[in-house]
């Protein structure tokens, strides 16, 4: 039910709302990130970004985030927390976001499902986008070898009460490369597009993500 709901959403809101006429921009995102074992069940994340858009030449958002997970199940982890990010025209917008994430694996494949909430707020704006968000993600592991491919995609639906429908989505393709037991990086390319807009963005993004365990 979910993949059929992921691969046809899109394509009703294509045919729905689309516009031949698309903006499109090259971005980068940069973030580092933080994580720290509280114990057996939970873990807490810290992570910090950088983003610049309209083909460089500007700086799109920057953001700090808190967060904080528990697994517990092997196939099933939880996670909420905190973003503040300078975006909308430099004004600080606050996130609060939770999320259930699925986990298998098949041989040296391992496959995810995550399904997320997010609720942006500042006093001084209008009403700023709420999302739903489903995720699909697949990603293979080498053997002997610490660059680890995968792919993903994602769908966001905006829960707004004047404003619901399907608005973005996301395909990635990335490498994830374990330096050693506590450092990690990630490097992806990301193809990201509006939904139901009369002239829709596209971003063609290049991500580069580094991790620390504590």
């Amino acid at each position: 039910m979910i993949l059929f709901f992921l691969a046809t959403a899109p394509l009703y809101a294509q045919e729905q709302g689309s516009s031949p006429v698309s903006q499109k921009d090259f971005q980068l995102w940069l973030d580092a990130g933080l994580n720290y074992k509280l114990n057996r069940r939970f873990d807490l994340s810290f992570e910090a970004a950088y983003r610049r858009d309209n083909n460089l030449a500007d700086i799109n958002e920057n953001y700090v985030e808190l967060q904080l997970k528990t697994d517990p199940f092997k196939f099933l982890d939880f996670s909420g927390g905190y973003r503040l990010s300078g975006w909308f025209d430099q004004f600080l917008v606050n996130r609060l976001f939770a999320y259930a994430r699925f986990s298998a694996k098949a041989d040296r494949f391992r496959f995810q499902y995550r399904l997320r909430y997010d609720y942006n707020f500042n006093q001084s704006l209008p009403e700023l986008p709420r999302n739903i968000r489903n995720k699909v993600k697949v990603e293979y592991k080498t053997k002997k070898f610490p660059l680890d491919p995968y792919l993903s995609y994602e769908l966001f639906y905006r829960t707004n009460q004047q404003d619901q429908k399907f608005s973005q989505q996301r395909f990635d393709i990335g490498l994830r490369y374990s330096i050693n037991k506590n450092n990690s990086l990630k490097v992806y390319y990301r193809f990201q597009q509006q939904l139901n807009a009369v002239a829709p963005e596209q971003n063609f993004i290049l991500g580069i993500s580094y991790s620390y365990d504590l």
